[in-house]
């Protein structure tokens, strides 16, 4: 039952991330190989989520779904961590996007004073 709880726990963040990460692309917002990686990162950790657990009980011999050695803890750390990496992952997509709009802010400022002084 606590397996199944960290997995619901962090389902809505992988998912979250997955559909952000889509939207941006069909916004135009990321290259194509930065969708790619972003949805083989998340793809990945949500691979280990859901099959790290049960592939450890099968390899020490316990049924592949026994939580009992998993506390209220580890599902706390777990969630943690991968909330942590939406965040991180967040903020450097936020600020890639600042640093382009400047970026092309700054180059139409210097077009536009170059035919200015002309």
């Amino acid at each position: 039952m606590r397996y199944v709880i960290l997995v619901l726990l962090n389902l809505p963040i992988i998912l979250l991330a997955l559909v952000n990460i889509l939207t941006q692309y069909k916004m135009k917002k990321v290259s194509k190989a930065r969708f790619r990686h972003q949805i083989i990162l998340w793809s990945v950790i949500l691979v280990l989520l859901i099959c790290s657990f049960p592939l450890y009980n099968q390899l020490t011999g316990n049924p592949p779904l026994d939580s009992k050695e998993l506390s209220l803890f580890d599902i706390v750390q777990t969630t943690a961590l991968v909330f942590m990496l939406y965040v991180i992952n967040r903020q450097r997509q936020q600020i890639e996007q600042n640093e382009r709009m400047m970026r092309d802010l700054h180059q139409e400022i210097s077009i536009k004073l170059s035919v200015k002084e002309k």
